[in-house]
């Protein structure tokens, strides 16, 4: 088994008992991936990706709909400072928030790991709100 099986397989069995709403997306080609739609204001996405040469990346995302355009959320994520690699994504309908993180620095399991990301990334998203 490989890293990307048995970090995939991890993960299978932490969601299967703790957030059953994960769904994974068999047409993800560039390792696996998992989409929630648990909370109602926002999508997550979860994906596990690898290159030839190159170490595992886990990424986990926020989809947050184009009326968090009128925040300064983009301010806010310019500036903070995170263990993880941050990014956000504009496009027409929406906003992608980003947090990756390479297997060689992951500290956590898998589930823990989309647990820390996505308690900044929603704080991110409270500070835009309130400033």
């Amino acid at each position: 088994m490989n890293l990307i099986h048995f970090y995939r397989q991890q993960f299978l069995e932490l969601i299967s008992q703790f957030e059953p709403n994960w769904e994974e997306n068999r047409n993800y080609r560039f390792g696996f991936r998992w989409n929630s739609y648990a909370n109602s204001s926002f999508k997550e996405i979860f994906q596990m990706t690898q290159f030839p040469d190159e170490p595992l990346y886990l990424v986990y995302t926020i989809e947050l709909p184009e009326k968090y355009k009128r925040t300064n959320i983009g301010e806010v994520v310019k500036n903070v400072s995170s263990s993880y690699e941050l990014s956000l994504y504009l496009f027409s309908d929406k906003i992608l928030l980003t947090s990756c993180v390479s297997i060689e620095s992951l500290q956590q399991t898998t589930l823990g790991y989309v647990n820390q990301a996505r308690g900044e990334i929603v704080d991110l998203v409270f500070s835009a709100i309130q400033m």
